[in-house]
This record gives C-alpha cells, structure tokens and sequence, in this order.
C-alpha cells in the first residue's frame, strides 16, 4: 500500500512539472524568436509544435514586434502556388503579419546585416478600399472594395537554421517569415482590366538572379487568394480595414540576395508597358 501510495506521488509530481513545462513553452518560445529576429541572430528549430501552438507563438510574436516595428499595415498569403504547397503538405495558404515599418518604398535600401537568411520574392499587393470589402460576395464585389494594385518585392527572412528542413508550424511560428517589402508606384484598380493577366521578371543590374513569372500562378487567379485572405482574417476576428495592404503571394522563385540592386519589372498591369520597383542590398 506504501508502495502504490509513493508511485502515485511520483506520477502526480510527474505530472505537474510536465504541465509546468507545457504552460511556459509558448511564452519561452516567443521570446526566444523575439531576441533572434530583434538581434538578427540565427534561430533553432522548434521541435513538437502543433497548428494551435503555432499560432500563438506568432500572435504573441507580432504583438512583441509592434513595440518597435509599428503596427499592423497589412497581412500576407504564403505558399500560394500548387507546387509549393504540396511540397509543404498544405492545401491552402498560410497568413503572415505586416508591421508598418516592414514596408518600404521603392527605390529602397536593405542592409543584409539586417536579416538572418534573406531571400527576395517578385510579388503582388493589393490595398482595401473600404469596408465593403469585408461583405462582398462576387469577385465583382471583392476586387470593387479595392482600390490599388501595387507591384512589390517581398524581402522575407527564413530567420531558422538552414541546416534542417522548416516545417509549416514552425513558419507559422515566426509569422511566415516577413521581414521586409518594398513596393512600387500603385496603380488605380480600375486601370487594371485583369490581375490574372500580368507576368513579372526579376533580376540584379550584372543580369544575374533572373527569374519570370505570372500573376495566374496564385492559386490559378489572384481573385482566389484575395477571397481566401479575406474570409481568413474574417474567421480570426483580425481587424481589417481601410488602407490596409494585402500580399498575394509569390510570383516568381527565391532570389539569393546579394549586394546590389534587384528590379522586378510587370507587364499587363495598368495602362503603361510596364511598371517596376526596385531594392538595392548593401
């Protein structure tokens, strides 16, 4: 009787300090994110995260951010091509925050001191209207609650070790990597007859790093990812309002970055041949 007395204690103690470590793992973890983003210091993987988890780690992560990065701007959609979802083993995009000083106007200017493991991105910005955005029904509706379309280099940071695989919880975990964007001159929604028509190159002023793609690579229309944006920040309560920027997602692959300037250049958008925005690495 002693016996199974003494093992019960040892279950409950046991127990408790299992429970203890469990309710200290997510505010250790946002802090632990917090130091490396904050001091550009490379970050460890985090072993047994789960979808919840993961989500809360980022909102207690952005919160943090906000104190010196300002506040929310706008939200981003990743991994919203085919191949790199199924590569991931998702079926829909994941949403990631923007900070206001996030942003950035073209022609801009990034110290790589300033990011763990960059990477650059032509990309697609969309800017809300109005609240009649958060009601639309048809894309008619959706794109009408939108007033600009903004060509945009997204300049995330991987921010984890590169030494193992990253795993969607733990890119959930560091708020899908956003670090930096830089966008370009916004064009009028209606000047813009179709987002699924435009087609983008991106590369450096040597001609190296040369990538192209197209705007019906998200989610087969751009309109799709603006609805699923939509609907997402609806679903979690997230305030979303006017002036508000709307990242689609990637058009072209990954760009090592490197010292110098990286243009992205867009056709199809607008009533001019072309538009374009621009970043220089230092």
């Amino acid at each position: 009787m002693k016996f199974r007395f003494t093992f019960l204690i040892l279950i409950v103690f046991a127990v408790a300090i299992f429970i203890g470590r469990q309710g200290n793992f997510v505010p250790r973890t946002t802090l632990a994110l917090y130091d490396n983003y904050i001091k550009v210091d490379e970050a460890e993987a985090i072993p047994g995260l789960t979808p919840e988890v993961a989500l809360d780690i980022q909102k207690r992560l952005v919160y943090a951010l906000s104190e010196k990065w300002g506040a929310v701007t706008g939200y981003k959609a990743a991994l919203t091509g085919e191949a790199i979802q199924q590569k991931m083993g998702v079926n829909e995009p994941l949403l990631g925050i923007f900070l206001d000083k996030m942003i950035l106007e073209s022609p801009a200017v990034i110290r790589l001191s300033s990011a763990v493991h960059p990477f650059a991105e032509a990309d697609l910005l969309v800017r809300v209207r109005d609240n009649s955005f958060l009601t639309a029904t048809t894309d008619e509706e959706l794109l009408a609650g939108l007033d600009q379309v903004i060509p945009f280099i997204e300049v995330p940071d991987r921010l984890f070790s590169t030494d193992k695989a990253l795993n969607v919880d733990m890119l959930v975990a560091v708020n899908t990597s956003a670090r930096y964007g830089v966008m370009g001159e916004p064009i009028p929604m209606e000047d813009v007859d179709s987002l699924s028509a435009c087609q983008v190159g991106i590369v450096y002023d040597d001609r190296t790093g040369l990538q192209t793609g197209r705007c019906d690579s998200l989610m087969g229309n751009p309109v799709k990812v603006i609805r699923w944006l939509r609907d997402e920040l609806v679903k979690r309560n997230y305030a979303l309002k006017k002036g508000h920027l709307l990242s689609l997602g990637s058009l072209t692959p990954p760009v090592r970055v490197k010292k110098g300037r990286l243009t992205a250049i867009y056709t199809g958008l607008g009533q001019k041949s072309h538009v374009s925005v621009s970043v220089t690495f230092k």
